[in-house]
């Protein structure tokens, strides 16, 4: 299990129920995790992890965070100076806490959330607008061995990041270093750290 930073935990002992912003503008400010969902935060490390990585991007950046759960992700570049976040979940939890917790940040305005199936994304009329870095976060169960679901998220992910402005950066939460290279093949130059039993893939698109 990931190791999340939380301040209290189901009764089971699994999902989090609070998480916190690790920096910026609201650092330390707590946010709900939905009850009842997949959502499986990334931990405080390795979300420091992303942002220092990210630090020259964040700025006035246009986020898209994709498979959203708690939009901890898209929150952490907001609070940073990013300048907009589009959060996709198709879950209705999802959608209702990442609203609520837009409203309750002062971010209304700033933040779009979307319940819609993440495939439906490149579909979506008027088109979005393109992002500077996307987050993209499935539940671990579509990672877990080679196979349709697979080769269908991973396919998703290769399309909206070729929708990434020039310069802009991509990233995504696997279950462990689990890609092949054949996978990766679409996005050269893509690299991969762990932090724990997970990893992240880095894509940044050339200028």
């Amino acid at each position: 299990m990931i190791d999340v930073d939380v301040e209290t935990r189901h009764l089971s002992g699994i999902l989090p129920q609070m998480i916190r912003i690790t920096g910026g503008e609201h650092r330390g400010r707590q946010l709900q995790v939905p009850r009842g969902t997949p959502t499986r935060p990334m931990s405080a490390r390795a979300r420091e992890g992303v942002m220092n990585h990210l630090s020259g991007k964040i700025q006035d950046a246009t986020v898209w965070d994709i498979y959203a759960g708690s939009g901890i992700l898209g929150f952490e570049c907001l609070s940073r100076g990013a300048q907009s976040l589009v959060a996709v979940d198709k879950n209705e939890k999802s959608f209702k806490a990442i609203r609520e917790a837009a409203a309750t940040l002062g971010w209304r305005k700033r933040v779009q959330v979307l319940r819609v199936d993440a495939h439906r994304i490149p579909m979506l009329e008027p088109p979005l607008p393109h992002p500077d870095l996307l987050f993209f976060d499935p539940p671990y169960s579509n990672f877990e061995e080679r196979g349709p679901v697979r080769t269908k998220v991973w396919g998703l992910f290769t399309v909206l990041a070729q929708k990434l402005n020039r310069g802009g950066c991509a990233v995504v939460h696997t279950p462990g270093p689990i890609l092949t290279e054949e996978e990766l093949g679409n996005l050269p130059g893509i690299e991969c750290r762990e932090y724990g039993s997970t990893a992240l893939w880095w894509w940044h698109k050339e200028l």
